[in-house]
């Protein structure tokens, strides 16, 4: 397995949500997966005892803002739904389906890799037959 795409500064990769969705997708290293958790916990104190809580939500939404680099095909009530800060929130916390997607897909760098081989295959073959 060509590991060639850790050297990068950022692979980002269009991958496909659904039939006609696409998001830009950027890898998550371990590194920065640990300090998204870290800074998604929250330390209270009870009883003059400090707790730490891991905050779920707030991880998402971190994460989301992380490795979601734009989208396309996405729309809210007929329109366009632009990729924002805040819309990745919404997106990440409301949807379990495009949460789960995101969480499993920046992680994963062997199908990261995979996609963008494929999409510059695919670039290549339809670009080539041209003069």
């Amino acid at each position: 397995m060509d590991i060639s795409a850790l050297k990068k500064d950022a692979l980002q990769v269009w991958v496909p949500f659904s039939e006609d969705t696409e998001v830009l997708i950027q890898y998550i290293s371990r590194e920065e997966l640990q300090k998204i958790y870290t800074k998604a916990k929250r330390i209270t104190y009870k009883n003059h005892q400090k707790a730490e809580e891991f905050d779920s939500v707030e991880a998402d939404k971190l994460l989301g803002r992380a490795a979601v680099k734009d989208w396309k095909g996405f729309t809210m009530d007929g329109q366009p739904f632009p990729c924002t800060p805040e819309n990745i929130d919404l997106m990440m916390t409301k949807w379990n389906a495009f949460s789960r997607f995101v969480n499993e897909a920046c992680v994963d760098l062997e199908t990261l890799m995979q996609q963008e081989k494929e999409k510059t295959a695919k670039n290549s073959s339809t670009t080539s037959g041209q003069s």
